[in-house]
């Protein structure tokens, strides 16, 4: 969108959650780093159901900047609805992303909008020393990333970055559903964009906590990875798909116990044991067939979710008020 002195509009959306220590040091240093930029902005952050004051600090800063945009959602609804609602209210020709808690330099957004004007639709942030070389962390996120970059075919480093790049076409034609912030590099590849990742220093949050980390979730992670690998290839072929996604944790347990029941009865057999008769062989066909119905139907569940937002116009999230 240009504007009347031909400038190109930047739109910023920072999701927080309990970042009233954060939040004023974020935009300050955005304000700052766009007065050294041709280009007009507005900073949207997006209050997230903070339970401290983050709204609170949103409202004084817009009364002081006329380039600001708060929005305060009712209720925390996650991530990727966060993100959703700043896509939603973004104006700009570009729209960035970046964390509230300064993790990555405020002054490489200079480098993300180098790149979108040099042709690229997607830019992506690589924080480098977040977990130290050769930390238990850092290699479970290279093999994370070894299994995604296998499913979709995306070379990316650092998927959960916070600071990201996209045209306006790409961030206006994107849906953010569940918890699809882990893997928007890979949606994006949908498209057809043309991606580039660069490596920017770390920096340890000063205040508080991130509320956007999570612990204990590697069945989550392995069902979105499930969840993007059919979501990816319906999109490409929505006409040859073979139900292959597990969705729930119910057929999780159903149709591994049935695997590992039936791996046992084929050892009986191998040992010269009659299994043909056993209540447990009828168990393990029937977990099995269980197992695989209820991916399918998990499969649909997941087409028939997105039908119904995109039909209905519902949105994932509900907005108390905004300051635009």
């Amino acid at each position: 969108m240009q504007n009347m002195n031909n400038k190109k509009l930047v739109s910023i959306v920072i999701p927080c959650v309990n970042e009233e220590k954060n939040i004023d040091r974020t935009i300050v240093a955005i304000i700052e780093t766009f007065k050294t930029l041709d280009y007009d902005y507005e900073i949207i952050p997006v209050n997230d159901g903070s339970k401290d004051n983050t709204w609170g600090v949103i409202k004084e800063l817009t009364e002081k900047h006329p380039h600001i945009i708060g929005i305060d959602q009712m209720t925390n609804f996650g991530q990727s609805a966060a993100y959703q609602a700043g896509f939603d209210e973004a104006k700009g020709d570009y729209v960035l992303i970046v964390s509230a808690d300064l993790e990555t330099p405020i002054e490489y957004l200079r480098k993300v909008l180098e790149y979108l004007e040099n042709g690229y639709d997607f830019v992506n942030t690589n924080r480098t020393g977040r977990w130290g070389e050769g930390s238990d962390r850092a290699a479970k996120s290279g093999m994370a990333n070894r299994i995604i970059k296998k499913i979709s075919g995306v070379e990316m480093k650092d998927r959960g970055s916070g600071m990201k790049g996209f045209t306006r076409m790409l961030a206006k034609n994107l849906r953010f559903y569940g918890e699809m912030h882990r893997f928007i590099p890979d949606y994006v590849s949908v498209y057809g964009a043309k991606m580039v990742e660069f490596d920017t220093p770390f920096n340890d949050r000063e205040h508080g906590q991130s509320y956007y980390k999570g612990h204990k979730r590697t069945i989550k992670v392995l069902l979105d990875l499930l969840t993007l690998q059919f979501m990816l290839y319906f999109a490409k072929k929505p006409f040859t798909m073979m139900p292959g996604r597990l969705f729930g944790f119910t057929g999780f347990v159903i149709t591994g116990l049935g695997g590992l029941i039936g791996v046992y009865l084929t050892i009986l057999k191998i040992f010269g044991q009659s299994i043909g008769s056993r209540p447990l062989f009828i168990a393990a066909v029937l977990m099995i067939i269980v197992g695989i119905q209820s991916m399918m139907m998990g499969m649909l569940g997941e087409l028939l979710l997105r039908v119904y937002f995109e039909s209905t116009g519902r949105k994932t999230y509900a907005v108390r008020r905004t300051t635009r």
